[in-house]
């Protein structure tokens, strides 16, 4: 993934040496399925739940090459459907819903196999994310069976970006910078552009105490996983 978005940024200063540059812009609205690795004390079963996205896309063409930008109002998240005993003989359930709602800013260097960048195109990049907003829907449940007790937990809570200022409040909150990497193919006919992509978080979103609290206690940690198609209608002009 790493040599290829190299191998097309430097296709692209050569391409951007010659020829005129068309510029096109316009909405773009997008279908995810997310998921993320999942670890606390053991690693989670975790599985992909729906979203989508909408916002605006900049084309920046010259000949092969081009140059893509994005804004986008994302819906991401993962659903957790697993059991555990621990070797401490304590058996948890849990089946949790959390969905997260980023600012997502991709920029990707496109490859079109057509000189006037028409067809089939290939792609690569990063992205930026700023959490939103974002909500988790709770289904737990737990067993001692050296001491016999048990507990339940059902409901929903907001999930707030930061740190937990509170001790017990660690699954109300996310980091809120998400970053990594994405990857793609595409297809453009005139104006409209179809993409399929991929993209894979570099950053640990899962939450931290604020310093000073929860010392000695293991934090959750989980990483974005979103695969999406998208559709966008450019609008532009050549320079």
């Amino acid at each position: 993934m790493k040599h290829l978005f190299i191998s097309l940024f430097l296709l692209g200063l050569v391409g951007y040496a010659q020829g005129q540059t068309n510029i096109s812009a316009g909405p773009i609205v997008g279908f995810n399925a997310s998921t993320a690795p999942y670890e606390y004390d053991h690693t989670f079963t975790t599985h992909y739940r729906t979203g989508g996205a909408i916002g605006v896309l900049v084309n920046a063409q010259r000949q092969h090459l081009a140059l893509q930008v994005a804004a986008l109002y994302q819906q991401k998240g993962f659903r957790i459907d697993d059991e555990y005993t621990s070797p401490r003989s304590l058996y948890t359930r849990q089946k949790n819903d959390y969905r997260l709602n980023y600012l997502n800013i991709p920029v990707q260097v496109a490859y079109a196999f057509r000189r006037d960048g028409q067809g089939f195109q290939v792609f690569a990049g990063g992205y930026v994310g700023l959490l939103l907003r974002g909500k988790a829907e709770l289904d737990t449940y737990y067993e001692d069976a050296m001491s016999g007790t048990s507990d339940a937990r059902q409901g929903t809570t907001k999930l707030k970006p930061g740190r937990a200022t509170e001790l017990y409040s660690i699954h109300s909150y996310s980091q809120r910078i998400d970053a990594g990497l994405q990857v793609g193919a595409g297809y453009r006919y005139e104006q409209l552009l179809l993409q399929l992509s991929y993209s894979y978080g570099l950053r640990n979103v899962g939450p931290r105490y604020e310093e000073g609290i929860g010392v000695g206690f293991i934090t959750p940690s989980y990483y974005n996983r979103v695969a999406q198609v998208s559709m966008a209608y450019l609008f532009g002009h050549s320079e």
